[in-house]
């Protein structure tokens, strides 16, 4: 656990962790209401950093009344310079990797278009909205949360973003030609978003991932795949928001609302009545407060298969073609890259027979697992019992609740906050899967220790610096913990960062 200290604020827990901070479940001592506790990784020591920091305060500030963005209660420095923020505690989590129903992803995509209007009527542009940046509160109601990349008005060059900071499946195509962000970006990004609740994945894009910005444009001039299942009428509200062109892409968030209010979609049969939304839509439509389903289920830890949904259907013919006009462009160098990398899809896969001097505890540790440990600096861990992975794993930022950790199982290529480094059998006096008890023994952190991540590092990662990584302990979440599984992973990441390949492999 960490030794944080926030006057006023009593830290009871993590709820998760990412790329580029921490979030604590705290008590605000004062009113005894349990928040969110956002502390960033980054120090702010220049005066550029405190007015982006400022910048998402204040945007975020600026909207809390309502009802579908996620209300900010305080904010302010820590002594060494991190910036923390207070939110409302949103404990349905986020829509990332969920799946709705037409009339579900019509009435969610209702209320966040209703924000962003409500935002860009204030000159705030919120420039990342995704599945994640969409959290469900205690009443079940979808709020939009993470204002870190938004605009206010006369915010002069700091404005500026760069490719690295978008998210590039939901991202409009402008942005990889460095347009200046304007609300018809937040329209595209919700439109992308409404459908990868529907599909499964964001519009054009493949599977794999695509490596560089000639693909991600040349993707964009393909039409929008039809989806099974969704009424005709919802797909083209859709299609018109991700038009390419801006002058036929719908004109803004607040017609992009009405657009949708106004598809005849009844409401699932499970689904409550009642729900209020902050903004007049048409009469006739009256969208109900959406019954989200449960969060997806993660993969076991013993068995790291992909959950991403199949590609729609034509997108691959279509890629493997885009592909073949673009090799000479890209062979030339004429293609600008984004810092990524294409790995192979992970499968499951029998372990291997072990080689190295350190066994684990008992045959079938790693249940599922391919793993080494001959060369491998995890594994001269005296009593660890450790072993190395043969294929990347990387993954989306820990939600610990209440010492149960889950996290969504990511190809290395997309944007992911951890990658496992080293796994190992959980110790016999430490049978527990509560993370917060489980790293704090002394074998586990020897096992999942900086050292350790420094020298299994491979590649161009050996020359990033020791400080800039950190290390953390991902165990199997209390489901997987009853079902048998007995071993945890050693996960690293870099501060301030979330990068697009594999750092050990």
């Amino acid at each position: 656990m960490s030794d944080l200290s926030v006057p006023g604020y009593e830290i009871k827990g993590v709820l998760g962790q990412g790329g580029f901070g921490v979030v604590y479940l705290a008590l605000q001592s004062a009113v005894g209401r349990e928040v969110a506790l956002k502390v960033d990784n980054r120090v702010l020591l220049s005066d550029r950093d405190r007015r982006r920091f400022m910048r998402e305060v204040t945007a975020a500030g600026a909207l809390s009344g309502h009802p579908h963005v996620v209300p900010v209660y305080d904010a302010g420095l820590l002594p060494d310079g991190r910036p923390y923020m207070v939110l409302e505690l949103c404990p349905g989590g986020s829509l990332a990797g969920r799946r709705l129903s037409p009339a579900e992803a019509r009435d969610a995509g209702v209320r966040i278009a209703d924000a962003l209007a409500a935002a860009h009527a204030q000159g705030v542009l919120h420039r990342d909205v995704k599945p994640g940046n969409i959290l469900l509160n205690r009443y079940g109601q979808v709020a939009l949360s993470d204002f870190g990349l938004a605009t206010m008005p006369a915010s002069g060059p700091d404005a500026s973003v760069t490719r690295e900071s978008l998210t590039p499946s939901y991202a409009p195509p402008e942005a990889f030609e460095l347009a200046e962000p304007s609300p018809a970006a937040d329209v595209y990004a919700l439109a992308a978003t409404v459908y990868a609740l529907l599909s499964g994945r964001p519009p054009r894009f493949p599977e794999s991932g695509v490596p560089n910005v000639a693909m991600i444009l040349a993707l964009h001039r393909l039409p929008v795949p039809d989806i099974p299942g969704v009424p005709p009428d919802l797909t083209a509200v859709l299609r018109r928001a991700l038009a390419t062109d801006l002058r036929e892409r719908t004109p803004s968030a607040a017609a992009l609302r009405d657009a949708l209010a106004a598809v005849p979609l009844a409401p699932s049969p499970e689904q409550p009545s009642g729900s209020h939304v902050a903004a007049p839509v048409p009469s006739h439509v009256s969208p109900q407060r959406p019954a989200f389903p449960p969060q997806a289920t993660n993969p076991p830890p013993g068995t790291p298969t992909d959950t991403r949904p199949p590609a729609p259907r034509g997108v691959n013919k279509a890629l493997l073609a885009i592909i073949a006009a673009l090799t000479l462009v890209i062979a030339t160098g004429a293609g600008v890259f984004i810092h990524s990398q294409v790995t192979r899809t992970p499968e499951t896969r029998q372990a291997a027979p072990d080689t190295g001097t350190t066994k684990p505890k008992e045959a079938g540790a790693f249940q599922g697992l391919d793993t080494y440990t001959e060369n491998c600096p995890a594994a001269k861990v005296r009593g660890g019992g450790a072993a190395c992975v043969r294929e990347s794993e990387c993954w989306s930022g820990l939600v610990i609740i209440t010492g149960d950790t889950k996290a969504r199982r990511l190809g290395c290529e997309e944007t992911h906050a951890w990658e496992t480094f080293a796994v190992a059998p959980i110790p016999q006096d430490a049978e527990t899967y509560v993370q917060q008890d489980l790293a704090k023994h002394p074998t586990v952190k020897r096992v999942c220790s900086r050292s350790v991540l420094l020298a299994t590092r491979t590649g161009t990662a050996r020359t990033i610096g020791a400080t800039r990584w950190r290390a953390d302990v991902m165990p199997p979440s209390q489901a997987q913990f009853e079902d048998g599984v007995r071993f945890y992973r050693c996960v690293a990441g870099l501060n301030g960062q979330e990068p697009r390949r594999s750092f050990f492999h």
